[in-house]
């Protein structure tokens, strides 16, 4: 409120000469009024002061911008209108056209925004602001004709309070809700990080509690993400002694125990002096999406990403694409096909202050056009907070302007439209040991796309061998697993959408590196009758080539076979051509000619029967063997 008074003092300054004494005393008291909160006692001297001047100026845009604050809105805009009455100043369409969008009266707001727009004295600073407000009412008039189903459900009082809930994330087998917490009564006000878990047969939340150990502080802990196998929790802390800025990006580690551990802050590559906050994690764990500004109240936030590697995190940069503005964009959540990008903005036409968008991740990496969640869910209120469920179709988010609210803020689940969905994710749980000694693993995992070659997932398994995947459904997938001083392992598989109690078990023994001991390349493609590699195989290819790259006293075989179908010659032909294909691949590469040999045995080596298609579709294969190897 403040603000408010500062801006008819100076407002006051400039334009209160012409009017009588007795309403010029009344407007001194209702800025004197504003300033100690008595808004009542405010309203009063205002239409006191408009009683004896009607065209008092000042005074109504003053009352105008009070109902405002108050929420009055309708009250607001009845002022408004009286005020077109009495000579205007032009900036008078600018306040009426921005209110009357507010409400969602578009068709009328935007009569007087391109009044304002097309005015030579319009300000600058607001020419943007109005324009995007012009191509928002045809946006929303467009939207309410479409408008889309829409029945959000409130989740409940084992989940809800008379407090505040906000900010949600959800475990990658959508079983766990973390979220903030913040009690407005009493002193201690600050925000808390809260956790429920849904009973898998019924559906029901349970009863929220307070998460165990050392996340929760007296100072406060603000919005949330935690990495799909539920290990680490990154989080918005502010005024920490160990802080950069206003606010940064933590991490905790989950104890055996079951406690969450000492925060860590993630350090300058993330954090810097302004306001970092919001972040959400990519289902590998490895990209780190947040918001940066100068404060929450910025009018320029936008979207960063950091991607973690050997050597930490990476300088955070504004992720690519079309996704930031001149404006706010807020609340970022990657979806756990990794895809879809969904986030907040007021930046982009929408149906009013922040609204739901989703973005999808394109060829290159970057971020398409944003495509607005449409009407009613998104409405002239600020819509914000919103994640996705593992399922791609069950979105949650906070609100506190719903009937069925518990009270300040409450949380709530909804059907995303259908042309706004992520894909349905599948699961994976996996193990990685010694094939000799049966020893667990820790080695690097690799998931490439055979239907979207832009597709990859990689992660490490942990000390114990053991690694947890989610991956978009209804796709093909090679997988590759490398750890030095083994050769590498290569499968492909097609997943469906299974369920997390459903998940794809891949136990993976990883031979040691030996003389004659090989490797079958399944991600190592030719099309029918034919030597020329697939363009699919190049990933596969490369892991080969890194392979030879990480060991240089290895020299290996590339061996070709194929089934029993065609003649002799035919298949021994054909199977040394795919051999030397890839033999060339990999001296092109630069591999040492020396290093490497090929060879086609056509079908003299079968590995399973040719009197089936499943079998004879083993004999075709391409191996690469081990025919020399100096362990250093």
């Amino acid at each position: 409120m403040q603000k408010l008074a500062l801006l008819f003092v100076i407002i006051f300054s400039i334009s209160a000469r012409g009017q009588s004494k007795r309403a010029v005393r009344d407007f001194q008291k209702a800025r004197e009024y504003v300033t100690t909160e008595k808004f009542d006692k405010a309203e009063e001297s205002l239409l006191e002061a408009l009683e004896e001047e009607p065209g008092y100026m000042d005074a109504l845009l003053f009352l105008a911008d009070l109902y405002k604050k108050l929420g009055k809105k309708d009250s607001a805009l009845s002022v408004y209108e009286r005020a077109y009455q009495h000579n205007p100043p032009y900036y008078l369409d600018l306040f009426y056209g921005r209110l009357l969008y507010e409400l969602e009266k578009y068709e009328q707001a935007r009569k007087p925004l391109q009044n304002y727009a097309e005015n030579p004295r319009a300000n600058q600073r607001y020419l943007t602001e109005v324009n995007r407000m012009i191509e928002s009412c045809a946006f929303a008039l467009e939207a309410k004709k479409e408008a889309k189903a829409y029945d959000p459900k409130n989740l409940g009082d084992r989940v809800n309070s008379p407090q505040m809930e906000y900010f949600p994330s959800i475990s990658a087998d959508g079983l766990t809700l973390v979220f903030t917490h913040r009690n407005m009564e009493g002193e201690k006000k600050d925000e808390d990080f809260w956790v429920t878990t849904r009973d898998s047969i019924s559906g029901a939340w349970k009863q929220a509690k307070a998460v165990q150990g050392l996340l929760n502080t007296p100072r406060n802990e603000g919005a949330q993400t935690i990495t799909a196998d539920g290990r680490v929790i990154f989080f918005a802390a502010c005024e920490r002694p160990d802080g950069f800025g206003s606010c940064d990006i933590f991490a905790s580690f989950l104890q055996p125990n079951g406690f969450w551990g000492k925060p860590i802050n993630l350090g300058p590559q993330i954090n810097s002096g302004l306001w970092e906050s919001q972040p959400s994690i990519s289902p590998d764990g490895l990209t780190l999406y947040f918001v940066r500004g100068r404060g929450s109240t910025d009018q320029n936030l936008d979207i960063y990403y950091s991607r973690f590697t050997t050597d930490g995190w990476t300088k955070a940069k504004p992720v690519e694409g079309a996704i930031n503005t001149g404006s706010q964009e807020t609340s970022p959540f990657i979806h756990f096909d990794g895809q879809s990008l969904y986030f907040s903005s007021n930046g982009h036409p929408g149906m009013g202050d922040l609204d739901f968008f989703v973005s999808r991740k394109q060829p290159d990496g970057s971020w398409g056009p944003p495509e607005n969640l449409g009407y009613p869910i998104n409405t002239s209120a600020q819509e914000f907070s919103l994640i996705v469920a593992p399922d791609g179709r069950t979105g949650f988010f906070s609100s506190d302007a719903l009937e069925t609210g518990l009270g300040r803020l409450d949380l709530y689940s909804f059907s995303l439209p259908e042309n706004r969905r992520a894909k349905a994710v599948a699961y994976i749980r996996g193990s990685v040991i010694d094939q000799k000694t049966r020893e667990p693993l820790a080695a690097e995992i690799d998931f490439s796309g055979l239907t979207d070659s832009t597709f990859s997932f990689k992660k490490t398994s942990g000390r114990d061998g053991k690694f947890y995947a989610v991956l978009p459904g209804e796709s093909e997938y090679a997988l590759s697993i490398e750890k030095r001083g083994y050769l590498f392992y290569s499968q492909n598989f097609k997943l469906g959408s299974q369920g997390a109690d459903q998940a794809k078990v891949l136990n993976i023994e990883l031979i040691p590196i030996e003389v004659g001991q090989s490797v079958k390349l399944e991600n190592v493609f030719f099309d029918f009758d034919s030597y020329e590699l697939n363009s699919r195989s190049f990933a596969e290819l490369n892991k080969v080539y890194n392979f030879l790259k990480a060991n240089p006293s290895v020299k290996v075989s590339l061996e070709g076979h194929t089934d029993n179908q065609g003649t002799n010659a035919y298949n021994k032909e054909l199977s040394q051509q795919r051999a030397k294909a890839v033999y060339e691949y990999l001296l092109n590469k630069g591999i040492q000619a020396d290093r490497l040999n090929s060879a086609g045995y056509g079908a003299e080596q079968p590995v399973a029967t040719n009197d089936t298609e499943e079998g004879r579709a083993l004999n075709r294969r391409t191996e690469m063997r081990i025919t020399r190897y100096q362990n250093r």
